[in-house]
């Protein structure tokens, strides 16, 4: 008898639990569709007035868009479920492999710049500029090796007019040169030198320009790519018959000839000389079927 009460009321108290987590999900899951509701309109509103949507309202509505697919999937939000660990950085893999003594293939190199490439590419198309890109802001996914391009804090609309002041923002040995001479229009090329960078690095095992001093790292980018002193504006003894040095820093036999074009034209000292992200997709070197 008291066995059979013990039951019902157990089942009684599993009921009303699963009744009041149902309400629960039910509230949250509104609140979700009426948060996503509000930003549907204000997109609405921007691309009625014309304006660029900022980088930062760009990443909230992606969450957004996450926490209601979770909620249409799963029927409960985001919020609500335990996070799922999405994996390594680039960085940490970069630097595992490289203690391992284990480098990174052209084709794994190759398939890491396709992926990466389409994700600035992405951006780019939308009016995002990152201007933080560094392989410690890539995460690679622990099962599908996927990598998912984060943090865009420093992040900034192509759109928005230039600041009065330029600021040298980014992370030592990946900012672009016109960001280190402070100049004022730096916009989605910064992104793509940034992209040059790393793939040397996956390429190398380590980083292009070491430095940790921004005045060491511009001279470093003037002698590697032999820039005279007539467009660099620093007094370095470089003439304009100085070869480019960065062939002997990735050799052929870490990088093909295809691939030494794509890295060559991601790393342009002038800006206005270096591959979009649509035109380095484009490039042979991508056409090539991986090992």
């Amino acid at each position: 008898m008291y066995a059979g009460a013990l039951a019902n009321s157990t089942a009684t108290a599993e009921v009303a639990g699963a009744g009041a987590e149902r309400v629960a999900a039910t509230r949250e899951t509104s609140a979700v569709g009426a948060r996503f509701e509000a930003i549907c309109d204000m997109i609405e509103e921007h691309r009625n007035a014309g304006t660029a949507i900022s980088a930062r309202c760009a990443a909230s509505t992606s969450a957004m868009i996450d926490d209601v697919a979770a909620t249409a999937a799963e029927g409960r939000p985001w919020t609500g479920r335990r996070k799922r660990r999405i994996g390594p950085s680039l960085h940490d893999v970069i630097g595992a492999r490289r203690r391992r003594g284990i480098p990174f293939t052209e084709s794994e190199a190759r398939r890491a710049m396709a992926q990466l490439l389409a994700g600035v590419r992405c951006m780019h198309a939308h009016g995002i500029v990152h201007r933080d890109l560094k392989p410690g802001n890539v995460l690679v996914g622990e099962h599908d090796r996927r990598l998912k391009i984060c943090d865009l804090g420093l992040s900034s609309s192509a759109a928005a007019p230039p600041p009065d002041t330029q600021q040298v923002d980014g992370t030592i040995g990946y900012i672009a040169p016109e960001v280190l001479l402070c100049e004022k229009d730096c916009g989605a090329p910064v992104d793509i030198w940034t992209l040059g960078c790393i793939m040397a690095e996956l390429v190398m095992g380590q980083s292009l320009f070491p430095e940790d001093d921004l005045c060491q790292q511009l001279i470093s980018i003037v002698d590697l790519l032999g820039i005279p002193d007539d467009v660099s504006l620093m007094p370095l003894g470089i003439t304009a018959a100085a070869p480019s040095k960065l062939r002997e820093k990735v050799p052929e036999e870490r990088l093909s000839a295809a691939g030494f074009d794509v890295l060559r034209g991601l790393l342009q000292y002038d800006s206005k000389d270096r591959l979009t992200a649509v035109a380095a997709l484009r490039m042979p070197w991508f056409a090539a079927k991986d090992d």
